[in-house]
């Protein structure tokens, strides 16, 4: 408990509102944490910004405005500089629209939309088993070769036709704009019983917070800069960038392997058939990762050694049901495994939040009583009517693009609780790279069965990856964060609503930078020759995937799979009883509902460097000592930060086009 109260920032200069100096940093801060990351990949071919929960496109502008761009206006003409919950306020706006970039959302939805008729063959029959079933108004179609400069590049002298992409980002954009305001407003139900009664700490919205926090006026930095601390944990990283930098003029210069790229770090090999720890010095995970508790650090990496454990005896004995699901965990047993944990987890959190949502439920439907919501960002009955409206739209509209209705009903009540569990362990752990164990797709493939799928429910699925390819949680997670932070500063009264609008205009010019930005770079370069996996293999082994089941021999429900579901299930369960009912039980169900996911298998050495480094902390200097260390872990995220801006500025200026990415998991 000491720990947790300890991570709250320091006090607040006297709190501000939603001015129009934030909203229109923000709204800027938008722009850029789509376009920067956009032009970075596909062109410059430099480190990607996305990935994250809190992205780097979101942080970088943020870091470079509140400790360089706010400092001089501090020094200059102090009454143009904003305040900390201006800044905060603008950082919200933007960190929420910053996921419309990349993987998040735009990379994989244009990617999945243009990809049917520019990679079908005969050989592949999409033809014939998905593009014949799937609505037109959903795809992009040739187009009088529009599609084919989309690819390729245009000619010159010729004009791309853009008349073809503009019917389907319609369609496509009224279905996200009612998924995206069923996140905000599942989040805004659960924001008190998470904040209030649960106690989460919210360990991704700790730092930024950190970063503004000033106890007295005196001084341009804030309280964290102002620590020797601070300034040697930004060295860290930022150093290690520069000399690796070196080595990108001077081949055969020696490089330090810690930052050298995202795929490039020591495996740790136990024995034969057994899989490998990955040992990943990852700063961007250790910084975050500082403001966990020790027992839920202890749980991340110690149910992900069980798992390994447990693949490499099963590869031994030679047990295996399957393929992985390809974007979410490296083992199937495992994955299936984690996901009734992950399940019987969601599922308690809500049993245990019963009173709450029934007293919010109440609270909409008769406006007396219940919880009061003057300091949500929209109100309960807002909220609770707009979650059904939006779930009920989200079922239709599936419906009508071919997926039976009912199918369509556990696709999206799987993927709501894909987002929930994501956002809430986020909120738990401050895991930066965090995805759910198994998609809602591969769910659903394996709940039904390709035998009890039509045609059009088949395409249907293949199209659902334009916004959930590897269960990331898209739109919740940093909502969520956002109503953390909006809480810390203090927004009240009928500048909360307006900050929801603000937020949601935010993230709509985000889109539309990411999304016109796109489709401009590949009219002029050829989205083919981005490199990315989004506009190569990456949509046609998802079309490939479908098209395979379509047209392959039928099978059924597949048991194995769902045996390690229910057998995880029954673990999350025991697990959930013996911490509720034995204050000194020390393993968290938390760890095991992810202990097989993709990040999780890159972040679990840099959360075991943490968890050890805390625990000696704590057993020789105490929280005193906690809290002296703490600039020292804010500060190496800054300088991680800023040397991606650095590798991107000097991509951009000597090797522009064959750049030199090392950020991501």
């Amino acid at each position: 408990m000491e720990e947790r109260a300890d991570t709250l920032p320091a006090r607040q200069e006297p709190r501000g509102a939603v001015t129009w100096r934030s909203v229109l940093v923000g709204l800027l801060g938008a722009v850029l944490a789509n376009a920067w990351p956009t032009y970075s990949g596909y062109v410059v071919r430099s480190t990607w910004a996305d990935f994250g929960q809190v992205c780097v496109a979101a942080l970088l502008p943020y870091i470079l405005f509140v400790l360089f761009v706010n400092v001089a206006l501090r020094r200059a003409w102090a009454r143009l500089a904003l305040s900390g919950p201006e800044l905060l306020l603008a950082f919200v706006i933007a960190m929420v629209a910053a996921t419309m970039q990349g993987e998040g959302l735009t990379g994989y939805f244009l990617g999945v939309i243009t990809s049917p008729h520019y990679f079908a063959s005969p050989e592949n029959m999409w033809e014939q088993h998905l593009i014949a079933y799937a609505p037109s108004w959903l795809l992009v179609g040739p187009g009088d070769g529009a599609l084919r400069h989309f690819f390729e590049g245009l000619p010159a002298h010729e004009t791309m036709r853009w008349g073809v992409f503009v019917v389907p980002i319609l369609w496509w954009g009224t279905f996200l704009a009612a998924l995206y305001l069923l996140s905000c407003f599942v989040a805004v139900l659960l924001r008190r019983q998470w904040m209030e009664h649960e106690l989460l700490p919210y360990p991704l919205a700790e730092v930024p917070m950190l970063l503004v926090a000033r106890s007295r006026p005196q001084g341009w930095l804030p309280d964290v800069a102002r620590d020797r601390l601070f300034w040697f944990g930004a060295a860290i990283p930022f150093g290690i960038v520069c000399w690796n930098i070196v080595s990108w003029f001077l081949h055969g210069f020696p490089k330090i392997p810690l930052l050298e790229g995202f795929a490039v770090f020591p495996r740790i090999e136990f024995a034969r058939h057994f899989p490998a720890l990955h040992a990943k010095f990852d700063f961007f995970v250790m910084s975050f990762a500082y403001f966990t508790s020790t027992e839920i650090l202890f749980i991340l990496w110690f149910f992900h050694l069980l798992s390994i454990l447990q693949v490499g005896m099963m590869n031994r004995v030679g047990w295996n049901i399957g393929p992985a699901d390809h974007w979410c965990s490296w083992d199937a047993a495992t994955g299936w495994q984690s996901l009734g944990g992950f399940a019987i987890l969601v599922l308690w959190g809500l049993w245990v939040a019963r009173h709450h949502l029934g007293a919010v439920a109440r609270k909409a439907l008769t406006g007396r009583g219940g919880p009061d919501d003057a300091d949500e960002l929209v109100s309960y009955r807002t909220a609770f009517f707009g979650t059904l409206a939006c779930f009920g739209y989200c079922v239709v509209w599936l419906a009508r693009a071919g997926m039976t209705w009912y199918v369509a009903a556990v696709f999206l009540a799987a993927l709501l609780l894909g987002y929930i569990g994501v956002a809430k362990i986020a909120a738990m752990s401050g895991l930066v790279y965090l995805r759910g164990p198994v998609t809602a797709q591969a769910f659903v493939w394996h709940v039904f069965g390709s035998a009890n799928l039509s045609h059009s429910t088949m395409a249907a699925i293949g199209l659902t990856y334009t916004f959930f390819c590897d269960a990331k949680g898209w739109m919740m997670t940093p909502f969520a964060h956002a109503l953390k932070i909006a809480r810390t500063v203090g927004v009240r009264g009928r500048q909360r609503r307006g900050l929801f609008g603000w937020i949601g205009l935010g993230s709509l010019l985000g889109a539309l930078t990411a999304i016109v930005l796109v489709l401009y770079l590949g009219a002029k370069e050829g989205a083919y020759n981005f490199g990315v996996a989004t506009f190569q293999w990456a949509n046609v082994l998802i079309w490939d995937i479908s098209a395979d089941r379509a047209k392959g021999v039928p099978f059924g429900t597949d048991w194995a799979r769902l045996g390690f579901g229910g057998f995880g299930a029954a673990i999350g369960g025991v697990l959930i009883f013996l911490r509720s009912r034995f204050a000194w039980w020390p393993l968290n169900p938390v760890g095991f509902a992810i202990s097989s996911s993709y990040p999780i298998r890159d972040a679990a050495f840099g959360v075991f460097l943490v968890w050890l480094a805390k625990v000696m902390l704590f057993r020789y200097g105490g929280v005193r000592s906690y809290r002296r260390v703490r600039p020292f872990f804010v500060g190496m995220l800054v300088g991680y930060v800023l040397a991606v801006g650095l590798g991107f500025l000097v991509d951009w200026l000597w090797f522009f086009g064959a750049g030199h990415p090392f950020h991501g998991f």
